[in-house]
């Protein structure tokens, strides 16, 4: 809701009462907040509600630099973005764009440093999907980009929707956003095992492709805002880093925990979530696997997985000894380091995360206490 400004010339105190009560009705009561948000209010890293703030979606899946308001980059403050930011790829991850500049029907509008972008690219990558990938500097959006998505989020895919039976040449194109959607998307559309591979949900299993679901769910709703709380810590929060850090790990545990005791009739062991075969919910948590070592480096105690032969209980012994299985096979996988920049640049990019500066969306949202947008 984009706020709304009067122009006064006298005061008038029954007008300021209205609008202070105008202003109240959009305070959520526990009883109505969503239930992922609700539980949330009970951790112990929450003190208190913004209680001005009107309620926003807990799942995010898309990046951006600015703020929701304005997708034009020339409105900003300077101040209030950071334009040192590298503008392109290095490493592996400027290899794979490099081979997938040439023109293509599909395209792929993304920007290396955003982890809702990467798990577009892996799933490229994975499927093999011809494609082209479109850079987009946060600070100087082409306006065919702007054309096609107005917020200026990315990641963004341009589909064709429609060609000339006669020429082949597209004669329509549509855009697709939100991460989720996309690979989603991807990996419906592109569905010849023969071509594509295998499919990265199961085909012939209700409650298993259910299952993935649920825990992508948790991914999303769960590990990834408790990653940005991490991060983003300072030592003005009303939650302390060890708070943080106890949560984040419970969330990890969840995960891992799944994945020990779960077991489905169609696949056979092995590190991934649906063990031997690498799915959609692998490459949901992914990028943010990659990014663990930003915690390492900005925050003191880093990530704090205790060592083998330290972690209480034999259950947690096996509990972490899981998590480490699937976070190596993950961070080895081929999709995702030909997505991954060197690591030296995530490092300068993450930098306002840690300083608890940054403006993007997901920062903003963060720093306020509210759910990701």
């Amino acid at each position: 809701m984009l706020p709304i400004c009067i122009p006064l010339p006298d005061r008038n105190p029954k007008l300021d009462t209205l609008l202070s009560a105008l202003t109240y009705l959009h305070v959520p009561t526990l009883s109505k907040l969503p239930r992922t948000l609700s539980s949330s209010i009970r951790t112990p890293f929450v003190r208190k509600l913004n209680t001005r703030s009107p309620p926003v979606p807990l799942q995010v899946h898309h990046c951006t630099m600015f703020s929701a308001s304005s997708s034009n980059p020339s409105t900003q403050k300077p101040a209030s973005v950071d334009t040192s930011l590298q503008g392109s790829p290095t490493g592996a991850a400027a290899l794979f764009a490099s081979s997938h500049s040439s023109p293509h029907p599909l395209k792929l509008y993304g920007g290396w440093f955003c982890p809702f972008v990467q798990r577009v690219w892996i799933t490229l990558a994975e499927k093999n999907i011809p494609h082209q990938y479109i850079e987009i500097n946060p600070y100087h959006k082409a306006p065919e980009f702007l054309a096609l998505n107005p917020r200026g989020l990315v990641p963004t895919l341009a589909v064709p929707t429609s060609t000339d039976p006669k020429t082949g040449k597209v004669k329509e194109v549509k855009p697709l956003y939100e991460s989720l959607v996309l690979c989603e998307y991807l990996d419906e559309a592109y569905a010849d095992e023969n071509v594509y591979g295998d499919r990265l949900l199961p085909q012939d299993d209700a409650y298993e492709r259910a299952r993935c679901r649920l825990w992508i769910d948790h991914i999303s709703s769960r590990v990834v805002p408790a990653f940005y709380r991490f991060i983003q810590h300072t030592p003005d929060k009303p939650y302390t880093i060890d708070e943080i850090r106890t949560e984040f790990h419970g969330h990890l545990k969840a995960f891992a925990k799944e994945m020990l005791h779960a077991s489905s009739p169609s696949s056979s062991p092995g590190p991934f979530f649906l063990g031997d075969k690498f799915s959609l919910v692998d490459i949901m948590l992914a990028p943010w696997a990659k990014r663990l070592f930003l915690i390492d480096h900005y925050k003191p105690g880093g990530v704090g997985i205790p060592p083998s032969g330290q972690r209480g209980s034999e259950v947690d012994e096996e509990i972490w000894k899981r998590w480490e299985e699937w976070y190596k096979a993950v961070t080895e996988r081929e999709s995702v380091k030909k997505t991954w920049s060197e690591d030296e640049q995530y490092v300068g990019a993450y930098k306002r995360y840690a300083e608890d500066t940054t403006q993007s969306e997901v920062g903003r949202a963060t720093r306020s206490g509210r759910g990701l947008p």
